[in-house]
């Protein structure tokens, strides 16, 4: 699967436009970075490395069609979104877009359609990235073309089922909502494996500091100080759709994805929640 990323980056400029918005590449550039397992990136563990992301196999440079930088700064108003993206996009078959300019959201399903995609997403890490208008919009634009379409709110809830592209996706790129397969010693996790990660890459760093956790509640612990440590970058602003903070909402991916592990291993442990949570899941 060849997958296009589009984002807006680069330096803002300290006295902008006041008519103009502005755009953090923060969280792009974190997923381009695992993507392509880029060395260094994980060094959370210092001289202590041992290199566990090495043995996913999670490069996947070869299935980026191409990536578009678009300027950190744009009017609030696009005369043309689609010049803006050079008019035609390279052969791909799906499409991400980050922290993008609203125009160039709206304009991107027939695009990305006419390029091959058959799925695109536009995550959120923090509140403004996308619109609810935006998003009704794009999903109308999407169901017209027969495309599939997610707005995860963070990028790390992204559920499987809600379209047959969008879980082709997920599957081929191991991204999404957090999944684990945890082996059990007497009373602790002997060993963690990351089965799906979060697009940042904090899920590989969590599963490997798992190894030697209890098996109870207390390994919330663990994983909120080494989730903490990655670190996660989205937004400590509360959400009003959400009714939390988007930064939160990763943690309690992670809790989640420890709990729902256990689970599977036998061991019933009830890990931190959040009402958010549950309307995600509804």
């Amino acid at each position: 699967m060849k997958l296009l990323i589009i984002y807006c980056g680069g330096s803002i400029p300290p006295r902008p436009d006041p008519f103009s918005v502005t755009f953090d590449d923060t969280f792009a550039e974190r997923f381009l970075r695992h993507l392509i397992n880029e060395e260094g990136y994980c060094n959370g563990c210092g001289a202590l490395c041992d290199h566990c992301r090495d043995t996913y196999g999670i490069d996947f440079t070869s299935d980026i069609a191409d990536i578009i930088q678009l300027p950190s700064v744009l009017p609030y108003y696009l005369d043309d979104p689609v010049e803006l993206l050079g008019g035609e996009l390279p052969p791909h078959e799906a499409t991400v877009a980050i922290n993008v300019h609203q125009e160039v959201l709206l304009a991107l399903p027939e695009l990305a359609s006419r390029a091959g995609s058959r799925v695109l997403v536009a995550p959120s890490e923090a509140p403004g990235w996308v619109s609810r208008w935006a998003r009704g919009e794009v999903r109308k634009a999407c169901r017209k073309l027969e495309m599939g379409c997610a707005f995860p709110k963070p990028f790390c809830s992204l559920p499987f089922g809600i379209h047959p592209a969008v879980d082709e996706f997920m599957e081929h790129f191991r991204i999404g909502y957090p999944r684990l397969h945890l082996e059990l010693g007497d009373g602790y996790i002997r060993e963690a494996r990351v089965l799906r990660s979060a697009p940042c890459g904090n899920t590989y760093y969590v599963a490997f500091n798992l190894k030697g956790a209890p098996l109870d509640a207390s390994v919330a612990e663990v994983v909120a100080k080494y989730w903490h440590s990655f670190p996660c970058v989205a937004s400590m602003e509360v959400d009003r759709e959400l009714g939390e903070t988007v930064l939160h909402m990763g943690g309690f991916m992670h809790y989640r994805a420890v709990q729902e592990a256990l689970a599977e291993a036998g061991v019933e442990v009830e890990l931190p929640s959040s009402p958010a949570l549950a309307r995600l899941s509804s």
